[in-house]
């Protein structure tokens, strides 16, 4: 606490020019900038001022941990640099009395302090590879469920963070020899293990594989975008991956009127009515999902051979892309995501 109160004062010197110091219980000396009254005079915890020999008038801070901070200085204003001095020890004080789960959460939002992060990171640091996912059910009294499960199946270094009242964030450790390729085949086999076990609804949100518990942040940001892209490309679909929707993401950063040229350059006459035929789409999607296997997709859709391969065929007479060929299929994908994306600003 001493380090903190510290450096509280440094940042205060710094931004304002106000010289301080610190002393501790015994009226030993902690800290003094340049020109701050030395403690050559007895302070009394009960008064705000106080009249240094010289005739030096201070304004005195009683701190945690028995630490007095002296501003050289009386008057409102510094009485109101007093006070944000003693909310920033305060908050300070207050975070370190925190749950380690409440830490963590803060830590994946950005909002930790920096010497907290610090400890966390010297107490997860080494080495951190982890599949970072955030599993959010429909109604929010399901959370505990989810928690409660990832609780029981979960190993040494794994972590589990309730984040709001609607979602869980979970950071699995993995290494060399894992089981699963990738954060996306870990998050496949979680849905359907938490699927058969709770029977509940929920989205899985994959934010890929992190190798520094530094970056953790980061990723845990991929999750928040995975679930707004997903919803709003697939929208009942219930696992997101971020690397799915790269594309999406840097296209989301133009702006809407060269979006908007880029969608015209794209639609031929008929090409708008495919794309608000919700069947056809569907058929897109899945044969998208199923590699542009027609086998995999007719079976996945309980749908005839030749049912599928006419649905192709109109898609592609009204729009000149033929999906079974990988070039014309990524032009279709770009298609509807510029569709979708200047649909969404549109209405914002």
């Amino acid at each position: 606490m001493t380090d903190k109160i510290i450096k509280i004062l440094k940042s205060v010197k710094e931004a304002t020019g106000i010289d301080t110091a610190a002393y501790n219980r015994d009226g030993t000396l902690l800290y003094r900038t340049s020109s701050a009254p030395s403690n050559d005079f007895s302070i009394s915890l009960n008064e705000k001022d106080i009249v240094q020999p010289k005739g030096e008038r201070v304004t005195v801070l009683p701190l945690s941990g028995g630490i007095t901070a002296v501003l050289n200085g009386t008057g409102e204003e510094f009485l109101n640099y007093a006070a944000l001095i003693r909310t920033a020890v305060e908050s300070t004080a207050t975070l370190r009395e925190l749950s380690l789960e409440e830490k963590l959460r803060l830590y994946l939002i950005g909002e930790l302090d920096s010497e907290l992060s610090r400890e966390l990171a010297s107490k997860y640091g080494k080495p951190f590879d982890a599949y970072v996912l955030t599993l959010i059910s429909d109604t929010p009294n399901k959370t505990d469920e989810l928690k409660n499960f990832l609780e029981a199946v979960s190993g040494d270094g794994d972590l589990i963070v309730q984040y709001d009242d609607n979602s869980v964030a979970f950071i699995k450790k993995c290494g060399g020899e894992d089981e699963y390729q990738s954060a996306t085949d870990f998050a496949f086999t979680m849905y359907d293990s938490i699927k058969e076990e709770l029977r509940i609804d929920f989205v899985i949100n994959v934010g890929g594989t992190v190798h520094s518990f530094g970056d953790l942040g980061a990723y845990f940001q991929r999750c928040g975008l995975a679930y707004s892209f997903g919803r709003m490309m697939a929208p009942n679909d219930k696992i997101y991956s971020y690397k799915e929707y790269i594309m999406i993401k840097m296209l989301s950063d133009i702006p809407l009127e060269s979006l908007s040229r880029y969608l015209d350059t794209l639609l031929d006459r008929d090409s708008a009515e495919i794309l608000e035929d919700s069947e056809l789409m569907g058929t897109a999607d899945e044969f998208f999902k199923n590699s542009l296997n027609i086998s995999e997709t007719s079976r996945s859709m309980y749908m005839h051979r030749n049912t599928l391969i006419y649905r192709l065929d109109k898609i592609e007479k009204a729009t000149g892309l033929n999906l079974r060929h990988f070039n014309d299929a990524l032009a279709f994908r770009l298609l509807t995501v510029l569709d979708k994306l200047v649909r969404n600003k549109n209405r914002k």
